[in-house]
């Protein structure tokens, strides 16, 4: 069977679709038969930071109301032959939906849920800011998740500036694991390109490192060392001001 992770975030805006999105890509990058599952019902917002939206035919309410099967509503991405989309552009029938993934689980290595189809998934990662607001939402949501049955719930920081964290404006990710007590999947620098739909190669190997993390392997998390050395102090002042 294979692993089915939920994606979910502290608070609203904290990046989780578009963290779900990029680690779908990158699980299926390393040959991984991916299934991502879009939540958003209204939107299909995942649909669209892919650039496959324009490919959707069926969506899961077709799916419940007997338009089509469960496996009709499936996208594979043109570029990327193991990576597949299920949307449930519609249906919230939550219910449904969980059967529909439990129902496709064999005929994929792994499956991203992006915030729903709770029931049907192993393994949690919250996804939250490096801010003292986010991190005790972080922390709250970490507690739920837990007392909810997972047992397994780690941390992916995005937006992190080292240049605010290095003058206390923002928390460390040591600072914001404590607190949570949860371990740290990746953290994920700020990256202004990301609302255009395009990453910094810096935000890109974060995203791939915390992918081989959730697929386990031990791969180091150092953002601090580009701050350290004769420009160290220019490039902390340039990443708190900008």
């Amino acid at each position: 069977m294979p692993s089915v992770t939920l994606m979910t975030g502290a608070k609203g805006g904290c990046g989780t679709t578009t963290c779900a999105v990029a680690l779908a890509f990158a699980f299926a990058k390393t040959g991984e038969r991916t299934l991502y599952v879009d939540g958003d019902g209204l939107c299909a917002t995942g649909l669209k930071i892919a650039g496959v939206d324009g490919l959707c035919v069926y969506t899961l309410d077709d799916a419940r109301s007997g338009g089509c099967r469960v496996k009709q509503a499936t996208i594979n991405h043109p570029q990327l032959p193991p990576l597949y989309f299920l949307p449930a552009l519609g249906c919230f029938d939550n219910a449904f939906i969980c059967n529909a993934v439990k129902s496709l689980a064999p005929s994929f290595d792994r499956i991203v849920c992006d915030n729903v189809a709770y029931e049907a998934c192993d393994n949690a990662v919250l996804v939250t800011e490096p801010y003292p607001l986010f991190a005790d939402c972080a922390r709250k949501a970490a507690a739920r998740l837990k007392d909810g049955g997972f047992k397994k719930v780690e941390l992916l920081i995005n937006k992190m500036n080292i240049g605010l964290a290095s003058v206390g404006a923002a928390l460390t990710p040591k600072e914001i694991a404590v607190l949570t007590r949860c371990d740290i999947a990746g953290v994920v620098p700020e990256d202004l390109l990301l609302p255009l739909g395009k990453m910094k190669k810096n935000t890109e190997k974060a995203l791939d490192d915390t992918c081989q993390r959730l697929l386990g392997k031990h791969i180091k998390i150092d953002l601090i060392k580009p701050y350290y050395g004769v420009k160290a102090k220019i490039k902390r002042k340039l990443r708190y001001y900008i």
